[in-house]
């Protein structure tokens, strides 16, 4: 037996220190291991449990997995102009003929009798009705410009008068800046045509057509002056 004090004796504490502090190491080491941030049991102080089969990290949702479709209300498509419409023509046929439902503030698009395209509009408001009957499309303008109404505009560029009419004489410091028509298709001489323009879900416009932005850009691009529009109450 080794006596206390003697080089030997003093060894052997040393070692049974060294090996009691690794073992006290390895079992933090081997539960923090198995309480990592993510576990939904590592801020307990209670009994271990069974592992879980899932964590956060598999349950982020990804878009990509599936289309997510949002409904808009009637407010937030005016808002945004989020206006849906339908552009399915057969790209070895013309567009025949054009339709305008008043009554139903829509657009149709027609191949012989098939149904190439739909969008809504908007028409003429009250005192300024969209004259209805049966024209053909008698000039296209890709950038035109009305030539009865418009803004008046500040040194700024700001409108501050948004329903002014040629000839008005504008407020102080401010300028007449006829209104943008683009995509313009004419289909009549007193220059009501259909063209790209703001759509609030009901008839507002002077009498011209207007139609969401895309659409009108579609349309212009595959008519031709000459083909038939009809606009019906």
């Amino acid at each position: 037996m080794k006596r206390p004090g003697s080089l030997q004796f003093v060894y052997a504490k040393s070692v049974t220190a060294l090996c009691a502090v690794m073992m006290i190491g390895g079992f933090l080491l081997v539960t923090a291991i198995g309480l990592r941030a993510d576990d939904p049991d590592s801020s307990s102080t209670s009994s271990a449990k069974p592992a879980s089969t899932s964590s956060h990290r598999q349950n982020v949702y990804s878009s990509k997995k599936g289309a997510v479709l949002r409904q808009y209300s009637l407010e937030d498509r005016v808002r945004y102009q989020l206006w849906n419409y339908k552009w399915n023509p057969d790209p070895n046929q013309p567009i025949t003929r054009i339709e305008i439902r008043i009554g139903e503030q829509k657009v149709y698009v027609y191949q012989g009798d098939a149904v190439a395209g739909e969008s809504p509009t908007t028409t003429g408001k009250p005192g300024h009705d969209t004259p209805t009957g049966h024209y053909t499309i008698l000039q296209k303008d890709i950038d035109h410009k009305s030539n009865l109404y418009g803004d008046f505009i500040d040194a700024n560029g700001y409108i501050v008068d948004g329903n002014a009419e040629v000839g008005q004489t504008p407020p102080a410091g401010a300028v007449y800046d006829a209104a943008d028509m683009p995509y313009y298709l004419r289909i009549r001489e007193d220059g009501t045509g259909l063209h790209a323009g703001y759509l609030p879900g009901y008839p507002a416009s002077h009498g011209c057509i207007r139609l969401p932005h895309a659409f009108a850009e579609l349309l212009f691009s595959n008519v031709s002056e000459g083909t038939p529009v009809d606009v019906v109450p």
